[in-house]
């Protein structure tokens, strides 16, 4: 088998309170930066959803499980948290995954 690029995949995705959606924008990109210079982070990119503009994903690839704890721990992740919580409509949901196959 083929060895992957990371060992770890994690999809985050934030909802915004209605007319919020450009605040979490702005606070997403402002951490996105730091986290792609974070060791072990292989890529991380955001996406909007097309049928709900106030949802953004987080695709994230780490290359350890441990890299991902290291940078959840991070001040500009602090910082995000602090900015998330009176903008989002839920709580984000965060779901982790092992690579099982990929060319």
């Amino acid at each position: 088998m083929k060895k992957s690029k990371s060992d770890l995949v994690v999809i985050a995705s934030a909802k915004a309170q209605a007319g919020k959606e450009g605040v979490l924008e702005e606070a997403l990109l402002e951490a996105a930066g730091p986290t792609r210079l974070q060791p072990g982070c292989v890529s991380f990119s955001l996406f909007h959803s097309i049928d709900d503009p106030t949802v953004i994903i987080g695709f994230e690839r780490w290359a350890s499980s441990d890299a991902h704890d290291q940078h959840l721990k991070g001040a500009h992740v602090q910082t995000l948290i602090s900015k998330m919580g009176p903008i989002l409509a839920e709580s984000p949901k965060i779901i982790s995954f092992t690579v099982l196959n990929e060319e």
